[in-house]
């Protein structure tokens, strides 16, 4: 994996939050990829239970969703990827600024596993 990797898949993944694109997010994983929103939640395992999490959350609880890639790193072995990003939506009628870090491995140009560590702060609209 290089850093290249990392900027293209997170660049999509980015796109698929902000369009809120089920489709386009499962083009991101591969077909038994785990997806980890935090590192304290259930993973989800396979396009299914990804597909599932993201058309309840990401699709019904949110909106007006602007998704910031920042710096992009990989492990000296090339097997783990990092990207740091920063976000911006309205869940519940109130704006939230989240930053945070995505931990990544993959196979070939998709994702095999992905945790995100995040932080968020409601912020005055």
């Amino acid at each position: 994996m290089k850093v290249e990797d990392v900027q293209n898949i997170m660049k999509k993944y980015g796109l698929a939050w902000e369009t809120q694109d089920a489709k386009l997010i499962l083009e991101c994983f591969t077909e038994d990829g785990i997806y980890q929103e935090s590192p304290l939640s259930k993973p989800y395992k396979g396009h299914k239970e990804i597909k599932n999490f993201w058309e309840k959350i990401v699709i019904k609880e949110t909106s007006r969703i602007r998704f910031d890639l920042k710096r992009c790193y990989v492990s000296k072995d090339g097997e783990t990827g990092f990207a740091e990003w920063e976000c911006r939506n309205i869940q519940d009628f109130e704006e939230h600024h989240m930053v945070g870090i995505m931990v990544l491995k993959m196979e070939g140009n998709r994702i095999s596993y992905l945790n995100e560590y995040w932080n968020t702060k409601i912020t005055d609209q």
